[in-house]
């Protein structure tokens, strides 16, 4: 009998305050790694963009101190980030993505935007192929969960999508079950929390985690009314980025408690018996669970399981309270922590077997409203 062949596959996640680098030999993972960022190295760079040289050379030094020969290297594969909205799956790395990416076409800044660029300087210079998987600007948005109150503003896709399709996947496999064939809620909580309604294989609502929108989370202020952020806006004590950080980066439990750390918000409300502490962090669990009431009703009712993923998915006080909300609805499955490095593996894997369509990214987006004769608009 015929041997698999082993195909090596290097993944790469940037984050804010570090890049995680793993290497697999097909599926089974060899090691994962974490760089950390010091914040005064870091403060060298004006912008997001001028970090990618430095990445990719920190990227490169992990790999060779871990013996991993990337001229061997079959694939590279990135997050994705900073790409227009296009539907899920494995796509290869080519100019246009780079473009999008390099630019942040689809409007926000974040580090996962370097993912593609440090694959596609790899390649270049080692060979292999050049993946991404399930990007966070994935979009399968049925029409009516984009309607807002104001004409011509959409809500939009953007939701932890490689995380939250492995976990439905995973529990698929252990349950014996098709992910296209169920109805999920899956939520995903860590800095940002996403709530989602999975319907037969497509995330069809969600809360739009980057811009603010849905439940308050350790550093986002969450969806809070518009008149009181008006109010905010016009005071004069704040410019956009002043305001922008506060609501998106240091809001909420930062905001409340002057820490995201959970942990140590815990230790205050058992130890300490800080009530006010265990009123801003069962809000934030009440908030979470209000927006798996509203997945529910998207799905009608037909609800296969509620999967809570994610870092905060290892507190047992988190989830105990969350179950004592929302168990009633369907089963609630917990896989602590995330699987993004194992999903991005994966998805190359995939795509290196033939076992998974390979998509050309195109940069058209798959939602550009609704000024079509469908609409008579």
């Amino acid at each position: 009998m015929e041997q698999e062949k082993k195909y090596r596959i290097v993944v790469i996640n940037p984050g804010s305050t570090s890049t995680k680098v793993g290497v697999f030999m097909n599926e089974q993972k060899v090691f994962v790694e974490r760089i950390y960022h010091d914040s005064s190295e870091m403060a060298r760079f004006e912008t997001i963009q001028s970090q990618l040289g430095y990445r990719t050379l920190l990227v490169e030094r992990l790999c060779q101190q871990n013996e991993v020969k990337l001229d061997q290297v079959d694939a590279f594969v990135g997050c994705g980030g900073g790409m227009l909205s296009c539907k899920s799956g494995v796509y290869r790395i080519n100019e246009k993505l780079i473009y999008d990416c390099e630019t942040a076409a689809a409007g926000v800044h974040h580090p996962a935007m370097l993912a593609a660029q440090i694959c596609r300087r790899l390649v270049n210079k080692y060979g292999g192929r050049g993946f991404t998987v399930d990007p966070p600007d994935t979009d399968e948005f049925q029409d009516v969960a984009r309607i807002s109150g104001l004409k011509g503003v959409y809500r939009e896709s953007r939701v932890h999508c490689l995380n939250q399709k492995a976990v439905a996947r995973e529990y698929c496999r252990e349950n014996n079950l098709t992910y296209e064939d169920c109805n999920f809620i899956v939520v995903h909580m860590g800095g940002g929390i996403s709530v989602t309604a999975h319907r037969k294989g497509e995330m069809i609502d969600s809360n739009d985690v980057l811009a603010g929108d849905g439940p308050m989370t350790p550093t986002r202020a969450g969806s809070i009314p518009t008149t009181k952020i008006l109010k905010m806006a016009f005071s004069g004590k704040y410019s956009y980025d002043q305001l922008e950080e506060r609501l998106t980066r240091k809001g909420g439990l930062i905001d409340q408690l002057g820490t995201d750390d959970v942990q140590e918000i815990e230790r205050r409300i058992t130890e300490e018996n800080d009530r006010y502490a265990a009123l801003i962090f069962d809000g934030m669990i009440y908030q979470v669970a209000k927006y798996i009431g509203e997945c529910a009703v998207v799905l009608k009712g037909h609800v296969d399981g509620i999967l809570i993923t994610g870092g905060m998915s290892r507190s047992e006080y988190i989830t105990g309270m969350l179950k004592d909300y929302v168990e009633w609805l369907a089963p609630v499955w917990i896989k602590p922590g995330e699987m993004e490095m194992e999903a991005l593996a994966s998805g190359a894997y995939r795509a290196l077997t033939g076992r998974q369509e390979i998509l050309t990214y195109t940069g058209v987006p798959v939602f550009k409203g609704y000024h079509s004769r469908r609409y008579h608009i």
